[in-house]
């Protein structure tokens, strides 16, 4: 169902990633292409009628992994299949896995708490600001949510330091 990202898939990819995410939440189209080789990043993809129609950019860290992007394409959308697949994501992974979310304060950033609360994630009181990804872009307020278990804050501090270091560095 899931398997990784071939080379020549890359520009579905990326441009599922530009559909799906505002500018400043991702990479320069090189700055992403250079990733596949890191040794601690891995893209998940589905496909369905030879389409690349979803994908998970994760970061696997010591003791958790970081799920930095999902996005499901818009005309494979509102059928539950996000859910579906977040769940096989999930169910795949040895560690916890934490996210980060625009703070809940719009009606879109609301739904898409609530979407990953629905599939077992708790929302923590903790988050940051992520760096500029590149000089054109801006930076972003994130908040950090986890799953199965509540993020405590020795976890939080120790997976931000993380993410400072072999993500935003």
């Amino acid at each position: 169902m899931l398997t990784i990202l071939r080379e020549e898939q890359f520009d579905d990819f990326y441009q599922l990633m530009k559909d799906s995410f505002p500018i400043d939440e991702y990479r320069p189209c090189q700055k992403q292409r250079t990733l596949l080789s890191h040794p601690l990043y891995q893209i998940y993809v589905y496909e369905k009628d030879q389409e690349l129609a979803a994908f998970f950019a994760a970061w696997e860290g010591l003791h958790f992994i970081f799920l930095e992007h999902f996005a499901v394409k818009a005309s494979f959308r509102n059928g539950g299949l996000g859910s579906k697949l977040l769940q096989t994501f999930l169910k795949q992974q040895a560690k916890p896995v934490v996210i980060e979310i625009e703070p809940p304060e719009g009606e879109i950033e609301k739904r898409r708490a609530r979407f990953y609360e629905r599939n077992g994630f708790i929302l923590s009181q903790w988050g940051y600001v992520q760096p500029a990804l590149a000089k054109e872009q801006s930076p972003v307020s994130l908040v950090l949510m986890s799953y199965p278990n509540p993020l405590q804050e020795q976890e939080y501090l120790s997976f931000k330091d993380w993410v400072f270091k072999h993500v935003y560095s």
